[in-house]
C-alpha cells in the first residue's frame, strides 16, 4: 500500500468504495468535469470501441489505452469531495494531459459499461509502460500537488525524464564534435547532407551563384519554384479535411534573400510575375482563403524590395497601386503601406495621377460590359486618391462627375457633395442615379437614398429625415426601426400620427407611403390626405418598386411579438403569436414564417410567470413538434424544453405531471439510446441505471 493509502487509512479518510462511487455517477457529473464537448467526443470513441486493454490498479485507478489521433495512455481516478467536480481526476498523454480530456471519458463509459454488465475487469500490472508514459515531468512537483502515489511519482519522474532526455545533446556538445574533427572529415560529413537534405543543397547553389556574381541564374531558381508552387491549385473537402494548400514559403525564403544580399530590382521584377500567377491561382483555387493566405506571405516583401529599389518615386507608387488593381480578393492588405504611406512628395503623386488620367483616357467606354466598369471604377478610385495626395483636390469633381455617368459611381460623388455642404447638387446627382440604377443594380439606389437621409440630418430637415426613417422601416421591418421611426417623427411634429399608421402596416403588410407615392405620381396630390410626412422626388422610383409587394399585404408579427416582449405586454405577446401560428398552418406547403420556432420559445419564456399554462402550452407543443425529427440535436431540444417545464409546473405543484410526461417519452421512445442517456441528464439518473 502506498504511504499516500496508509495515511488516508490512518486518518479515517480513505476515499468511498469505488464502486459505490461509480454507481452513482450520473452524465451531469462527467460533464461537469469534462465538458459538454469532451463528453459527447469521449461517448463516441466509446461506443467505436477504441479503449482497449481496460485494467483496475490494486488502488482503484482505471486505466486502458484510447485510440484517438494517436494511441495514447489513460488513467482516470476517484477522489470524491477533493478539488475536481465529481472527485474525478485523470492524467492522458494527449496534448490536453489532465483532467477532463476526450479519452479520459472514454475510459470512463467503458468501465461503467463493463460494471453494468458484472464483468470481470483483469487487474493492473504495475509495470505496464502505460504507467510511466504518463509521469509527471515536473522535478518540483509534489506527489500531494499531482494525485500521484508518491513512489509511482518518483518512479514515474525518473523514467519520463531519463527516457525524454537521454537523446538530448547541448549546443556546446555539438560544437566542440564539429571543432574537433578534421578537415576532409568535416567536408566529407558536409557533402553527405547536402546528398540528403535538398534545402542545404539549394544554399549552397545560391551562395556559390552569388559569390559568382550570377544573380540571373537566382531569378532562375526563384521563377522555377514560382513554377512549382502555381503548378497546382489550392483545393479543400470540408467534408474529408483532406485537401492541398500551395507553399510559397521557400519562394519567401528566396526572395528575403535576394533582399538580403543587395538585388532588390530582381525581386521587383518578379514581384510582377508573382503577383499576376499568384491571383490567377487563387481564382482557380476551390478552398476558404488557404491558397490567398500563402501567398500573402511574399508580399512584405515584395513591397519591401519596391523601397529598396532603383525605381522613381512615380514608378514606386504605380507598381504598388498596379498590384491593387489586379488583386480582387484583397491578398495584399496594408503590405503595400510601406509604399503608399511612405515619405512620397506630392509631386510624385501628382506624376501617377496623371499617369492614371492617360490611361482612363485610353480606355473605351465600359457599355454594360460589368467586368469593364469595374475596373475602370476601381483606377478612377486611385485617380481621386492620387490626387488628393498631390494637393489636387479641385480637380477631383470633375473627375467623379464624369465617371458617375460612365460606371454608375454616383455613390462617391454625392458623397463628395455632401461632404462639401453642396447638398442641393448632391440631391441632383441622387435622383439621377437613383433613377438609372434602381432596376439594374438597386444597392446603388437604396445607398443613394441613404446618404440623401443623412443629407437631411445634417441640414436639420426633420420631416425629410423622419420620411427616410419610414422608406427604411416599410422596407424591411424591424423593433430597431420603428423606434427609430418614432423618433425622428417626434423630431418632425407628427410622432402622434405616424404611430397608427405603422402599427397598422405591421398588422397589415400595406404601407401608407405607397398611397401617397401613387398620388403624387398622378397628380392628385402631394401627400395622402392622411399622410403627414412628404416623400422626396428622388425616393419615387425606389418606393414604386417596393409598391407592389407592400401592396400584397403579410402582417409583421414578428416585430409585433418583438415589441410586445420587449414592452412586457404578455398578452399582447400571445396575441400577436397566435396569429403567427394560425398563419403558419395556413401557409404549409407556401413559404412558412422564417424563425417561428425561435418566436415560439421566446414568447414561452416571456409568459412564463404571468400565463404559465400557455407557456406550458407552447412548450408542450415544441416537444411534440421535435419529437418527430430522430436526430440528437432534436433529443438535446427536447430535454431543454422539458427542463423549461419542470420549474413552472413545481410552482404549480404539478411536478407529478412533468415525472410522468418524461416516463411517458421514455417508454414511447426507448428504442433510441442516445435519447434515453440524454434524458438521464434531466434528473442526474446514475449513468449505471440507464
Amino acid at each position: 500500500m502506498s504511504q499516500k493509502r496508509q495515511r488516508a487509512a490512518a486518518t479515517g479518510t480513505e476515499h468511498q468504495p469505488p464502486k459505490k462511487y461509480w454507481a452513482s455517477l450520473s452524465w451531469d457529473d462527467l460533464t461537469g468535469w469534462a465538458g459538454e464537448r469532451s463528453v459527447s467526443r469521449g461517448r463516441t470513441y466509446q461506443r467505436q470501441g477504441r479503449v482497449h486493454d481496460l485494467a483496475v490498479s490494486e488502488d482503484d485507478r482505471l486505466l486502458a489505452s484510447v485510440i484517438g489521433g494517436d494511441r495514447y495512455a489513460v488513467c482516470v481516478w476517484c477522489e470524491p469531495g477533493k478539488k475536481k467536480v465529481g472527485g474525478l481526476h485523470s492524467r492522458c498523454t494527449c496534448p490536453v494531459g489532465i483532467n477532463g480530456c476526450k479519452h479520459a471519458v472514454a475510459l470512463v463509459a467503458a468501465y461503467l459499461e463493463l460494471l453494468g454488465q458484472n464483468a470481470e475487469v483483469p487487474l493492473a500490472d504495475p509495470e505496464d509502460p502505460r504507467w510511466a508514459m504518463m509521469a509527471n515531468d515536473d522535478p518540483d512537483a509534489s506527489a500531494e500537488e499531482t494525485d500521484v502515489p508518491e513512489e509511482e511519482a518518483v518512479e514515474w519522474r525518473l523514467s519520463s525524464r531519463n527516457r525524454r532526455r537521454s537523446p538530448q545533446v547541448s549546443d556546446e556538445k555539438i560544437r566542440k564534435h564539429i571543432d574537433a574533427k578534421g578537415r576532409e572529415e568535416l567536408v566529407a560529413l558536409v557533402w553527405s547532407l547536402t546528398e540528403r537534405y535538398p534545402e542545404l543543397r539549394e544554399e549552397f547553389c545560391e551562395r556559390i551563384a552569388l559569390g559568382e556574381g550570377d544573380v540571373d541564374r537566382l531569378v532562375v531558381l526563384a521563377r522555377q519554384e514560382l513554377r512549382r508552387v502555381t503548378s497546382e491549385t489550392g483545393w479543400r473537402d470540408n467534408w474529408t479535411g483532406e485537401g492541398h494548400t500551395p507553399d510559397y514559403s521557400r519562394l519567401k525564403h528566396r526572395l528575403e534573400r535576394m533582399v538580403e544580399l543587395g538585388q532588390p530590382d530582381a525581386v521587383v521584377r518578379l514581384g510582377q510575375e508573382i503577383i499576376a500567377h499568384g491571383m490567377e491561382q487563387i481564382g482557380q483555387s476551390d478552398d476558404e482563403g488557404e491558397t490567398a493566405s500563402a501567398l500573402g506571405e511574399c508580399f512584405p516583401v515584395i513591397f519591401k524590395a519596391v523601397v529598396e529599389s532603383s525605381l522613381t518615386p512615380t514608378c514606386k507608387l504605380l507598381f504598388a497601386i498596379d498590384a491593387h488593381l489586379q488583386d480582387e480578393y484583397d491578398v495584399i492588405g496594408n503590405s503595400s503601406d510601406v509604399v503608399l504611406n511612405g515619405t512620397v512628395q506630392p509631386a510624385a503623386w501628382s506624376v501617377a495621377a496623371d499617369e492614371l488620367t492617360l490611361r482612363l483616357k485610353a480606355q473605351a467606354k465600359a457599355g454594360d460590359d460589368f467586368q469593364r466598369r469595374f475596373h475602370r471604377d476601381r483606377i478612377s478610385d486611385w485617380l481621386v486618391h492620387a490626387l488628393k495626395k498631390a494637393g489636387r483636390e479641385g480637380e477631383i469633381l470633375a473627375v467623379c462627375e464624369r465617371e458617375a455617368r460612365m460606371t454608375d459611381s454616383y455613390e462617391r460623388l454625392v458623397k463628395l457633395l455632401i461632404e462639401r455642404k453642396r447638398y442641393d447638387e448632391a440631391e441632383c446627382w441622387a435622383t439621377e442615379g437613383i433613377e438609372k440604377t434602381v432596376n439594374r443594380f438597386p444597392g446603388i439606389a437604396s445607398n443613394l437614398g441613404k446618404s440623401m437621409g443623412e443629407a437631411a440630418r445634417l441640414r436639420g430637415r426633420w420631416d425629410i429625415v423622419a420620411a427616410h426613417a419610414a422608406w427604411e422601416f416599410f422596407e424591411n421591418p424591424n423593433r430597431e426601426k420603428f423606434e427609430h421611426l418614432m423618433a425622428t417623427s417626434k423630431s418632425a411634429g407628427c410622432q402622434d400620427t405616424i404611430r397608427p399608421f405603422a402599427l397598422d402596416f405591421l398588422e397589415t403588410g400595406v404601407s401608407p407611403d405607397s398611397v401617397a407615392t401613387e398620388r403624387k405620381e398622378k397628380g392628385t396630390g402631394a401627400v395622402s390626405a392622411s399622410w403627414p410626412l412628404p416623400t422626396p422626388d428622388y425616393l419615387l422610383p425606389l418606393l414604386r418598386t417596393e409598391a407592389r409587394s407592400r401592396m400584397l399585404g403579410r402582417p409583421h408579427y414578428d416585430v409585433l411579438i418583438d415589441m410586445a416582449i420587449a414592452d412586457r405586454r404578455q398578452e399582447d405577446a400571445l396575441r400577436w403569436y397566435d396569429k403567427m401560428r394560425a398563419d403558419q398552418k395556413q401557409m404549409r406547403g407556401a413559404l412558412p414564417w422564417l424563425g417561428f420556432d425561435n418566436y415560439a420559445d421566446r414568447v414561452a419564456e416571456a409568459v412564463a410567470k404571468t400565463h404559465p399554462d400557455r407557456a406550458l402550452e407552447i412548450y408542450r407543443q415544441r416537444v411534440n413538434d421535435t419529437l418527430t425529427r430522430a436526430h440528437v440535436s432534436a433529443y438535446e431540444a427536447v430535454a431543454a424544453y422539458l427542463r423549461k417545464m419542470r420549474p413552472i409546473l413545481k410552482s404549480l405543484h404539478r411536478e407529478d405531471e412533468w415525472k410522468q410526461s418524461v416516463a411517458d417519452i421514455r417508454l414511447r421512445y426507448r428504442n433510441r439510446p442516445r435519447f434515453m442517456e440524454i434524458l438521464d441528464r434531466l434528473d442526474s439518473r446514475p449513468i449505471l441505471q440507464s
